[in-house]
């Protein structure tokens, strides 16, 4: 599989981001989330499901921020997921909680827990990892399903994985 998404000059576009003007953010947080394109899915993938990762975040924080996970995207040999589809709904998936919703955080509103937060890194330009996965299946989770289910459920159907680094400033 091929993954890309837009960036400049190396770094993912501000509005996806820390600097994204205030129509483009909710609760405080980046919520406009970025378009993938995926090409070369295997033929006999069935789903795609995608998750994104902060490990840099671990100094600051204590553990991996979850942005975003999303899961039974129907598969086709090439997948357009558009811009802020994680909040309108422009292709089918199933959406899982991202680190607001953990209970250090404690965020309960499910427009904030529930869909791609963007980054905002408090310290450093950080690397945030975009995994595609191809699925021969459909999962069986619901809405909010947290990141270790997804990673169970997955176990034995992965056919193909892409992970595509991002870097996003400060």
């Amino acid at each position: 599989m091929k993954v890309s998404v837009p960036t400049s000059n190396g770094l993912l576009l501000d509005k996806y981001g820390k600097y994204a003007s205030n129509d483009e953010v909710y609760n405080g947080h980046p919520a406009i989330s970025f378009p993938v394109k995926i090409a070369d899915v295997p033929k006999t993938a069935k789903t795609i499901a995608l998750t994104l990762l902060d490990f840099d975040s671990v100094p600051v924080c204590g553990f991996a921020w979850i942005h975003w996970t999303a899961i039974n995207i129907p598969a086709a040999s090439t997948i357009d997921i558009p811009e802020n589809a994680s909040r309108q709904g422009d292709i089918s998936m199933v959406q899982g909680n991202n680190s607001t919703a953990g209970p250090l955080i404690g965020e309960t509103d499910p427009l904030t827990t529930g869909h791609y937060i963007g980054p905002t890194p408090p310290d450093k330009t950080h690397d945030y990892w975009l995994s595609i996965y191809a699925l021969d299946t459909e999962l069986n989770l619901k809405e909010g399903f947290w990141l270790n289910e997804f990673y169970h459920a997955a176990k034995g159907h992965i056919i193909e994985k892409q992970r595509l680094s991002i870097l996003s400033r400060a």
